[in-house]
């Protein structure tokens, strides 16, 4: 599993690759800088094929559930977190995080 960042001046990736065994669990995160962040997305692309949307998680209300995937924040250690649960061999791709812009 690899991961990629958007908005390079928000987000940074925390490792390249990460490895599970069919059947496992893992843990993909991001850092972000800043202290109001309110919602973003999580992202997975195959190789010569357009990134898929997976999920979309808003701060105020907690961990965001869909399928096996679960997006969540670490807001003491500015991470934002997607855990795969019951990982197949399709979930092998690369991985976006992307804040959502807000006005204020």
């Amino acid at each position: 599993l690899r991961q990629k960042s958007v908005f390079a001046n928000a987000i940074t990736h925390i490792s390249t690759e990460n490895h599970a065994f069919e059947g496992g669990k893992v843990t993909i995160s991001c850092n972000y800088s800043g202290n109001d962040i309110r919602s973003w997305q999580w992202y997975k692309q195959y190789p010569n094929s357009a990134p898929e949307f997976l999920l979309q998680a808003l701060e105020t209300l907690g961990p965001e559930q869909k399928d096996r995937y679960v997006a969540e924040a670490q807001k003491d250690k500015k991470l934002l977190n997607l855990k795969i649960s019951k990982t197949e061999v399709s979930d092998a791709a690369i991985y976006y995080c992307a804040l959502v812009p807000t006005v204020t």
